[in-house]
């Protein structure tokens, strides 16, 4: 993917991986850092290729009716100049969103195209039009130890070039000129301090206003309620900004010192780490970052001002006042800046997730049309009972439909991997009736007698196709929409019936579906109490006032309780066994658990894959269904894990890891890549698994 910062000669691009563009970590409002700077993602809105489908669509609307909106719109983005845009045939993520988001008008996933580089120019080959734009995050960049700010370097820059370059051409990155006579430039360096909040915004740090308050107010760093630093004047009418290292051994921000060189103002920037801000809910990746005639930015894109909204985040203070939350001074290469939340979705041909009401009403449907087209021979008492028929199940799929607006998004998700669960589960002709984007193999028959009563299917997944969005993304703490008091900010800004088009990346691979056994875990649940009992009582115990992700990471533990621990585990141990018999890292594979104790919804599975790129995708992963290596990767995998290094301190755990979640579990023994993982290495426990006396997979171990 290549990334089109704000210039026309097209001398900043920079090449950008699909699936780092959207990812964990990665997204519209995410800092990533170039060659030329830390950058802050555009929002989607400004993203060039879903302008393109979005401008697309508008022209389909003026076409003929002999070609649907629909196909006219597949074909055109197509023939779209460098990159040629796949729009992607997952309708079932696509009326997921719709719901979820509120997308009512939502048309297409259009995949994020490759848009290719010339290595020696660096310039984007063929037009810039698909191309993801982006602005300097922060915008304040130093001299030596001058800071100022993106436009006032601009200022600097267009007043000692003169009209040797009057448009600026050649500032972008960012320099200054070292020799106005040879007209010798350097780049700029640019700060890492920005501030963020827990509602999504982010701010560049405001050096000479902060310089003025600690000067004038030195005692209010120490106070409890937030500072609204960004309406304090700065130091004076031009500061002059400077920091630098103090000659004592100090480390970190202790040992600097903030000056103003024009009016003479200087403090120690000791405890900036701590200081409380009132945020000014500033949003930078919705700043318009100029059209190309501009080669380093408009105005408003070089403007340390970016669009804001009213930041409405509170706490209650000591003397139970209700004020606002401060923001948090951070690094930009901080892991706190930026977290995504993301969605996957397996792809299904329509027949395997449709509702039981909506496949019998398309097949009523085509029993009425045939009758239709028979003309005086139609069967008129026959099509009065299917219309009546139509009607009930139009009521009954309305009652459905009703009913699922009130589910939480976690439900939906539930509901969401259900379909994927029981689709697994279908004849395997229907499964692949598309075998381009699924394929499956059932290698059920090749478990020994030992092994079968586990498992209800196991399946060879020869070919899938994963589909990956981002729904919105938070600072400072993880957050979703069902957490409590979340605030999650929106990657359009737009308004959501607005949006037509919604980007997504595509990869395909392969992969080995387990399901469990429903009877053998249910009796389990009834035979073997204390492994479970203690799981729950320790899940009960735990302390969950910290904050609000590890309140919603224990609540989620106490919700799905021990098959949740069951099923994790076990695709952790599969996953350090692949390691061993196929010889790649656990960071090449990826799991989803289909985990549900509710009663609509119960399910007890996992599938372990591999995508495109990574080691493994090639068949090495398939290989290991194989009637002899299957058996020898479940026994193996279950054995393996009755030894760990750190035994016996893991073996009698009783909490460990993050927020004391996992029990029997740690890197020794069956933790893996924090990528490969779903749930950040937490809710393991090997020993109900492997106990001999209380464990699930007792009978083999003994």
């Amino acid at each position: 993917m290549a990334r089109k910062e704000m210039n026309h000669n097209n001398k900043a691009n920079e090449s950008l991986s699909k699936y780092k563009l959207l990812s964990a970590y990665g997204g519209p409002g995410s800092i990533m850092h170039t060659q030329y700077g830390s950058i802050i993602i555009s929002c989607i809105d400004e993203w060039g290729f879903i302008k393109k489908v979005n401008q697309i669509h508008k022209a389909s609307e003026s076409k003929a009716a002999s070609q649907s909106a629909e196909d006219y719109v597949k074909k055109q983005a197509k023939l779209s100049n460098n990159g040629n845009i796949d729009i992607s045939n997952d309708t079932r993520l696509l009326e997921a969103l719709m719901d979820r988001k509120g997308l009512s008008g939502l048309k297409y996933l259009a995949n994020v195209p490759t848009i290719n580089l010339k290595t020696q120019s660096n310039k984007i080959d063929g037009k810039t039009e698909l191309a993801i734009p982006s602005s300097y995050m922060p915008k304040v960049f130093k001299k030596n130890n001058q800071y100022k700010s993106y436009n006032e370097w601009y200022d600097i820059w267009k007043e000692d070039m003169g009209d040797e370059d009057i448009y600026c051409n050649n500032f972008h990155p960012p320099k200054y000129v070292v020799d106005k006579k040879d007209k010798w430039y350097k780049n700029l360096a640019q700060d890492n301090i920005v501030l963020i909040c827990e509602h999504g915004h982010i701010s560049d740090f405001p050096w000479s206003k902060f310089l003025r308050w600690r000067v004038d107010s030195p005692k209010e760093i120490f106070n409890e309620n937030a500072i609204d630093l960004f309406e304090k004047e700065s130091c004076c009418g031009k500061p002059d900004i400077n920091i630098k290292s103090n000659t004592g051994n100090a480390s970190g921000f202790d040992g600097k010192w903030i000056k103003c060189k024009n009016c003479g103002r200087g403090k120690s920037l000791k405890g900036i780490m701590g200081v409380k801000i009132k945020c000014l809910g500033h949003k930078p990746w919705e700043a318009q970052t100029g059209r190309e005639e501009f080669y380093s930015g408009d105005s408003v894109a070089r403007n340390s001002n970016p669009p804001y909204e009213k930041c409405t985040l509170t706490k209650k203070n000591q003397k139970n006042q209700i004020v606002s939350k401060p923001m948090t001074v951070a690094l930009t290469t901080g892991n706190n800046i930026y977290y995504a939340n993301t969605m996957q979705s397996i792809y299904l041909h329509n027949e395997l997730f449709e509702s039981d009401i909506t496949l019998k009403r398309n097949e009523l449907e085509n029993i009425l049309e045939n009758e239709f087209a028979k003309g005086r021979k139609r069967n008129k008492n026959l099509i009065n009972q299917i219309e009546q028929e139509l009607e009930d199940l139009e009521k009954n799929l309305e009652s459905v439909n009703e009913d699922n607006k009130d589910i939480s998004d976690s439900e939906k998700d539930v509901k969401y991997r259900f379909e994927e669960f029981k689709a697994f589960h279908k004849d395997l002709d229907l499964i692949n009736k598309n075998e381009k984007d699924l394929k499956v193999s059932d290698v059920s028959n090749n478990l020994n007698k030992d092994l079968n009563k586990y498992f209800n299917k196991i399946l060879r997944v020869d070919q899938m196709k994963v589909t990956t969005v981002q729904l919105d993304f938070s600072r400072v703490i993880p957050a979703d929409s069902d957490a409590e008091n979340s605030n999650p900010k929106s990657i359009f800004k737009c308004r959501p019936e607005e949006v037509i088009t919604y980007p997504v990346v595509e990869s395909f691979g392969e992969g080995i579906f387990f399901s469990f056994n429903e009877e053998e875990i249910e009796s389990f649940f009834n035979n073997n109490l204390k492994r479970k009992d203690f799981i729950l009582k320790k899940l009960s115990e735990l302390d969950n006032t910290k904050n609000q992700f590890s309140q919603k990471a224990i609540d989620k533990g106490n919700a799905m309780n021990w098959p949740l621990y069951l099923v994790h585990s076990f695709s952790h141990l599969i996953m350090r066994e692949l390691e061993f018999r196929a010889g790649y890292p656990t960071a090449s594979l990826s799991e989803r658990l289909y985990v549900s104790n509710e009663e609509h919804y119960k399910m007890y599975g996992c599938l372990i894959y591999t995508a495109e790129g990574s080691e493994g995708s090639m068949g090495g992963l398939i290989a290991q269904t194989r009637k002899l290596n299957l058996n020898q990767l479940l026994n193996n995998a279950v054995n393996r894990a009755t030894i760990c290094n750190s035994d016996p301190l893991c073996w009698t755990s009783e909490g460990q890891g993050l927020f004391d979640l996992n029990f029997a579990s740690c890197f020794s023994c069956s933790l893996v890549s924090e990528t490969s993982c779903e749930h950040s290495n937490l809710y393991l426990d090997r020993r109900i698994l492997v106990d001999s006396e209380h464990g699930f997979f007792k009978d083999i171990i003994n």
